[in-house]
């Protein structure tokens, strides 16, 4: 239960959708994550309409390791995972880091969220932004285990002065659980965040019988924006790359 938190707070948060296709962005990425299963992951990425680039220079350590490049050309739905190290490649569906059947398995009950505009937040890398804040909160009960409270507060600072189209799957949203009944909730009024996240910072919170459990927060920042062509290699997996299982396959696998 901790990896799929885990894992769909920091990776699943993607839009890339094309508006312009002579458009092309490229930035840099910093992901610092403190409390359960802290990381600290940075990268640069390379965006032209659905297709995106990730290169890691720090990743995650189970997904994305140092030096892997992740790359999307249907907005981060699907990723392929390369590693040059190996010139092997694998396929991962964002989808599948939810476990089948997880929704009959967690009942959510008093699920409550809002939007908060918090008006001016001054300027991030030169560009103007926006800062609106996202609760959300909910009882949740897996199978016949004790109650659980799950808290979550997602903060964005976006600017229109960058396409949103340009944002990584890292982006999506201000958070997903990971928790489809609560994510349905969380997606619906996040759709109000306008622009290009030049920083957010999400801060999850799981308590049970008044103690904390988990808790952790995440933040994301962008810095050294430029626009301008992207080369259509870029977005390609050399011919000389092998498909490998991915760690996911692995991990489904009898005897792994």
């Amino acid at each position: 239960m901790k990896t799929i938190l885990y894992s769909v707070v920091i990776v699943l948060a993607a839009l890339v959708r094309a508006t312009d296709a002579a458009a092309g962005v490229t930035y840099d990425f910093r992901t610092v994550t403190t409390g359960m299963q802290a990381s600290d992951q940075q990268g640069h990425v390379s965006s032209d309409g659905a297709n995106v680039r990730l290169e890691f220079k720090a990743g995650d350590g189970t997904l994305f390791r140092n030096g892997t490049v992740a790359i999307s050309h249907n907005g981060g739905a699907t990723l392929d995972v390369l590693d040059p190290a190996s010139k092997t490649f694998w396929e991962l569906d964002v989808a599948s880091l939810t476990p089948a059947g997880l929704a009959d398995m967690v009942k959510m009950t008093n699920e409550k969220v809002n939007v908060r505009d918090a008006g001016d937040g001054g300027a991030i890398e030169t560009y103007p932004t926006h800062h609106k804040v996202i609760t959300a909160a909910a009882d949740m009960n897996i199978g016949s285990a004790p109650a659980m409270r799950i808290e979550l507060t997602m903060e964005s600072w976006t600017t229109e002065k960058i396409p949103s189209e340009a944002a990584t799957f890292l982006q999506r949203r201000l958070g997903s659980t990971g928790l489809p009944m609560i994510d349905k909730l969380i997606a619906a009024q996040s759709d109000q965040v306008k622009g290009f996240p030049l920083k957010q910072i999400t801060n999850m919170k799981v308590a049970q019988g008044g103690s904390t459990m988990i808790e952790m927060t995440s933040t994301t920042t962008v810095t050294n924006v430029k626009n301008g062509p992207v080369a259509a290699t870029t977005f390609t997996v050399p011919a000389d790359y092998k498909k490998v299982a991915s760690p996911v396959e692995k991990m489904m696998s009898p005897g792994q």
